[in-house]
């Protein structure tokens, strides 16, 4: 009996051992099943990335597009980008906004010569300045935003380049921003006449409860105004970052 009994214990103890190594192998089925599915959502989100990237590139060539044949409109109607009409002599730019021009890249055209001759009027007059750039400065010192026409020929234009979900937002808050007389009062601080500014600001229907004040006014990198609203709050504005909002590129920011 008592050897039965021996046996037995060796019975126990190996059945105890074989539990164990089940155990072992379970947790290590489990691991490995852990480590696939992570490698597999790593490999899922760095697909995504690469998908994103390549997205945001074909949006990219795309709006450039777009923005060229808006340009090459006015090129070809004898309009000059950045002036009030074809007549109008060119609108001097202040200095924050001369250097917020001259730090925009311009656009290189990267499509083979056949293509690159279709639109020469674009191609001569990117080689200083970007049809982005163009658009732009028009925005800001031209009639662009008053010209309903023209506006509407700009959707037109984003909506063939299927970018008008995108664009019209911008579009709007443009126009909106001009009915303000933001980009006027921008003009105005950048060439130091706050009173003037304050003025234009309050006949768009935004009221200061003070003149704008120059922030680091020693700091010339640096174009931020303190305004003080009369409904009490305060903002800082920095104009060189704002005056990009109204360059189409912005939207892909």
């Amino acid at each position: 009996m008592a050897k039965g009994f021996s046996g037995l214990g060796a019975f126990a103890g190996g059945l105890a051992e074989g539990l164990r190594t089940g155990q072992e192998m379970g947790l290590r089925r489990q691991y490995v099943g852990r480590k696939a599915k992570a490698d597999e959502r790593d490999a899922e989100f760095h697909q995504a990335k690469m998908d994103e990237i390549d997205y945001n590139k074909e949006k990219r060539a795309r709006l450039r597009a777009a923005n060229d044949e808006i340009v090459a409109g006015w090129l070809n109607a004898g309009q000059r980008p950045g002036q009030y009409s074809t007549q109008a002599k060119p609108v001097r730019l202040a200095p924050g906004l001369s250097a917020i021009s001259a730090q925009t890249p311009t656009v290189v055209d990267t499509r083979a010569a056949g293509l690159a001759g279709v639109d020469k009027p674009v191609a001569q007059a990117q080689r200083s300045t970007s049809s982005d750039e163009m658009i732009g400065k028009r925005m800001l010192i031209g009639n662009l935003l008053e010209d309903p026409d023209e506006l509407s020929r700009m959707a037109s234009v984003y909506r063939k380049h299927g970018l008008l979900e995108e664009m019209a937002p911008w579009m709007s808050q443009a126009y909106t921003a001009k009915k303000k007389r933001i980009p006027d009062a921008m003009h105005l601080l950048l060439n130091g006449d706050v009173k003037g500014a304050r003025a234009i600001l309050r006949k768009g229907g935004v009221s200061l409860e003070d003149d704008p004040v120059q922030v680091k006014r020693n700091d010339r990198q640096q174009n931020v105004w303190k305004f003080r609203f009369e409904d009490g709050r305060e903002e800082d504005i920095n104009l060189r970052e704002f005056a990009t909002k109204f360059f189409p590129s912005s939207t892909l920011r």
